[in-house]
Formats: structure tokens, C-alpha cells, sequence
């Protein structure tokens, strides 16, 4: 047998390719997760007040909610059917009785969840709200685990509620 029909010499290639083609098809099914995560999340940012049902049926049995501001509403835990029965369908509502349109305008993902940043475009219940957006994903069982909304607070608070910005500065 010469050295190039030895099996030695036949082991190291044939160890490479599988190898590559192992981490070929692993990174494949990851950039699919990645995919698929931010689909999904941006399909629930598209859904969520326009065809609740839609957002909903992506949502994980112990899904949560909280937008992580320091007024009102800020720092409630919201379930996937209180979020959409009340927060929803109620409260905002009240805030933004024109509606909002939502630019997604960057995002990133990974098979753990996503982070989508947006800029909004709404009329508040006391004057122009466009507030800019970072909501974060959290995936498990291959559906919306969790969701935190973070934004301006100070525009939250004197465009949709009642706050008023006083100076704290002295005479």
C-alpha cells in the first residue's frame, strides 16, 4: 500500500470536511433562530394593537410584559391575556386616541431573543408623542417568553399623561 492510499492519510480530510460541514449546518440553524426570533418579534410589534390575535397566538402560556418606565403604568407585569384586554385595548387607547405608526429602525438577534429599535409618530392626548423605542425579546419553547418596552419617560409623562416639567431652580 503506498501513503496515498494509507487510511491515515484518508482520515484527516475526510475529518475537515465533516468537520466544516458540521459547523456549516449548525451555524444554518442559527442564523434560522436569529431569523425566525426577529420575524416573530417584529411580526408582534406589527400586530399588537391592529390584530390582537395574531400577536397573541406568538406568545409563550407564561408570557410577561412590562414597559420599564418610572410613572403610571411603569414597571407593571402585564400576562398575555391582561395585555391585550385591558393594557391594549383600554389604556392606550386613552393615551393615544389617534393611534401610533411604528419605524422599525435597526434590530438584533440572537436564539435567545431580540432587540428592535423604533421610532414612533403619534399625537398624544396633549400634543405631538414621537417617542423613540427599544423593545427586548426574550424567546423559550420557540415563542415570545417576555417583552420590555423602553422609552422617555418624560415624554411619556407630559404627552400622554398629565405631568408638567417644573425647574427646581431658586431665586
Amino acid at each position: 500500500m503506498n501513503k496515498f492510499n494509507s487510511p491515515i492519510s484518508i482520515k484527516k480530510p475526510l475529518m475537515l470536511l465533516l468537520s466544516t460541514l458540521f459547523l456549516y449546518c449548525t451555524s444554518v440553524k442559527e442564523t434560522s433562530i436569529k431569523n425566525d426570533n426577529l420575524e416573530m418579534a417584529q411580526s408582534f410589534l406589527d400586530n399588537i394593537i391592529t390584530n390582537p390575535e395574531v400577536a397573541k397566538n406568538l406568545l409563550h402560556k407564561d408570557f410577561t410584559f412590562a414597559w420599564m418606565g418610572i410613572i403610571e403604568q411603569g414597571g407593571k407585569i402585564w400576562n398575555r391575556d391582561n395585555l391585550f384586554n385591558e393594557y391594549f385595548k383600554d389604556i392606550i387607547p386613552k393615551i393615544l386616541p389617534n393611534g401610533i405608526i411604528l419605524k422599525t429602525v435597526d434590530a438584533i438577534s440572537d436564539d435567545n431573543g431580540v432587540a428592535i429599535i423604533q421610532e414612533g409618530d403619534a399625537e398624544g392626548k396633549n400634543g405631538e408623542y414621537d417617542n423613540k423605542y427599544v423593545w427586548i425579546f426574550k424567546m423559550k419553547d420557540g415563542l415570545i417568553h417576555s417583552v420590555r418596552e423602553y422609552n422617555s419617560d418624560i415624554l411619556v409623562a407630559t404627552q400622554l399623561y398629565d405631568y408638567k416639567l417644573i425647574s427646581l431652580e431658586t431665586e
